[in-house]
């Protein structure tokens, strides 16, 4: 039954409605959850439901956990917009490439803890009549400093699932970011350290809590995302209590491993993030600084911080060696090696050329191309450069990894420096943390695990050729907010199908075969070329980036 709403509120939905599709029905849905009720829109022209900006935990106060709504508002609240974006830095865009779809949020501000429901439409009455439906729960990526769950749309595949017969809920979120998300330092108390994830994980419980009431099924929610939503995916899965929130995971291009891992008093170093802050702010760095921080106007406060976002090697995930309420008690890197984490269903992938969007194009403009012993003192820097300015890889590494990429398979470009760092780039953030990963759970102790890993080959049209199968190009196939790839194309479906599958029934399909140690194979992804091949690519170089004594020297113990 549906429960009153102002008129002027029904004459909005309906005139929505009306401009979706003039068969709309005339009856929008409606959920009732532990976050008040909620009347969404119909979209008859893709047959389903969308809910947007619904509250999965009360307004945040800054630097603090995320807090369950204890008293929902009486009436009925519009779920016809999304909620504000949270608070940010400016968008990532790499030789015209933007590193996700705009975000749609009302404001950017610290209010911002929403989420967004697709659903495919079986509404009869106002009441969701099928069976119970497995939920997506997509993380949105951006280097946990951009993005919201606004960017990314559901509908095509809640769709595809329906005309398939695997009917999904598709669910994103927001969450805190930046400083505002994973502040931390000497002056932060360990219970405000990864708010951010804190966040996600408090999204995770609203959707246990409320998923009967919008038609899901709380015994299959998958969690995913793609780079920094991926490396949020590995993060909950170290987290033992996780597994009463999700069932399965799928991680596309980025893991914990993807870059250097300091402790939560790095930033209080000169130039450190929360030095900087304190400068920026007035607030100083001693004592009270974290109160006069957190107390500050916002309007006041985000003009001055804001300008953090300019500062490099600004580390936004900061665990504190045994600090409580820092979801994981030390460095993930230890955890990796014992296969300490949950043995849930995973599929992993990366992306052929994952460096090319990651890399510095103005080695594209050299005129003329550098020697080759130019190049290889170039090289050394980016070798440098992963591991940040303030962590020193010995001399004799850096001259192995620059010896291991004097020639290169992909070369997109006519510059030979751009093509080995790229490369580079491609198997130190992107292949290399992922086959540590299988390798870890593989030799973990409950080693029969289902695993399943895929390399995505192909080039979107329309984009720089020198880009290759970049960083995030998968996502442009699940169709979700990149307007570039056609409906009806085959291998946009082909991907869809693998995870919507994987949501039902953790398993991605039979034609997919599980990632073992006798079968160490993956899947390869591209427009007619889409076959199982063995997992030896750069494989001497990523064995030799996941050596113990080179993970140190990265920093991947800690800094």
């Amino acid at each position: 039954m549906l429960l009153p709403f102002p008129s002027s509120l029904f004459l909005a939905i309906s005139l929505s409605a009306i401009l979706v599709s003039s068969t709309a029905s005339s009856t929008p849905p409606v959920i009732n959850t532990s976050s008040g009720t909620y009347v969404g829109l119909y979209d008859a022209a893709n047959g389903t439901d969308v809910f947007k900006g619904i509250r999965y935990a009360a307004p945040p106060k800054r630097f603090t956990q995320a807090m369950p709504i204890l008293k929902a508002p009486k009436e009925t609240q519009s779920a016809l917009e999304f909620g504000n974006d949270c608070a940010q830095a400016p968008p990532l865009v790499v030789a015209g490439v933007p590193y996700g779809p705009p975000i749609q949020g009302r404001n950017s501000t610290e209010d911002c803890l929403f989420l967004n429901i697709w659903r495919p439409s079986h509404v009869s009455n106002g009441t969701f009549t099928t069976e119970k439906s497995p939920v997506l729960v997509y993380i949105h990526g951006g280097g946990l400093s951009t993005g919201a769950g606004s960017e990314w749309d559901g509908t095509s595949l809640v769709r595809r699932s329906v005309a398939t017969k695997k009917p999904i809920i598709y669910i994103s979120i927001n969450y805190r970011l930046g400083f505002l998300g994973f502040i931390g330092g000497a002056q932060v108390p360990a219970t405000s350290s990864n708010v951010g994830y804190h966040d996600q994980r408090a999204a995770l419980r609203w959707i246990q809590d409320n998923a009967a009431s919008f038609g899901g099924d709380s015994s299959r929610v998958t969690i995913s995302g793609e780079s920094a939503g991926a490396l949020s995916v590995h993060t909950h899965l170290f987290y033992p209590d996780s597994r009463r929130t999700f069932h399965g995971a799928i991680a596309a291009s980025g893991g914990l491993l993807a870059g250097t891992t300091p402790d939560c008093t790095y930033n209080d170093r000169p130039g450190g993030a929360y030095d900087l802050l304190g400068n920026f702010t007035g607030c100083g760095t001693g004592k009270g600084s974290f109160e006069c921080m957190q107390n500050m106007p916002f309007d006041k406060f985000w003009p001055l911080a804001n300008k953090i976002y300019d500062v490099p090697n600004f580390h936004m995930w900061v665990p504190c060696k045994g600090g409580k309420g820092s979801l994981i008690d030390e460095f993930p890197i230890n955890k990796f090696l014992r296969g300490d984490f949950l043995n849930l269903p995973v599929m992993t992938g990366t992306t052929r050329n994952e460096g090319n969007l990651l890399i510095n194009t103005t080695f594209l403009e050299l005129d003329p191309q550098p020697s080759v012993a130019v190049q290889n003192i170039y090289l050394s820097a980016v070798v440098s450069g992963q591991a940040t300015n303030f962590h020193n890889v010995s001399q004799e590494t850096i001259d192995k990894i620059v010896s291991l990429y004097a020639d290169v398979p992909d070369k997109l470009s006519n510059s030979s420096l751009y093509n080995r760092a790229a490369q580079l780039v491609t198997d130190y953030a992107g292949l290399a943390p992922q086959r540590l990963f299988l390798e870890s759970a593989l030799a973990a102790k409950d080693s029969k695990r289902n695993l399943w890993a895929y390399e995505f080959d192909q080039e979107p049209p329309n984009l720089p050729s020198f880009l290759g199968a970049f960083h995030s190009v998968d996502l442009y196939y699940l169709n979700m907010g990149f307007p570039h790839i056609k409906e009806d194309d085959q291998l946009l479906t082909t991907f869809q199908d693998y995870w919507i599958s994987f949501v039902n029934g953790g398993d991605p399909g039979k034609l997919w075969p599980r990632y073992s140690a006798d079968n160490k194979k993956v899947l390869r992804l591209a427009e007619g070329k889409i076959g199982v091949q063995a997992d030896t690519r750069q494989r001497e170089q990523t064995d030799y980036f996941n050596q113990v004594d080179v993970l140190r020297e990265f920093g991947r113990f800690g800094i």
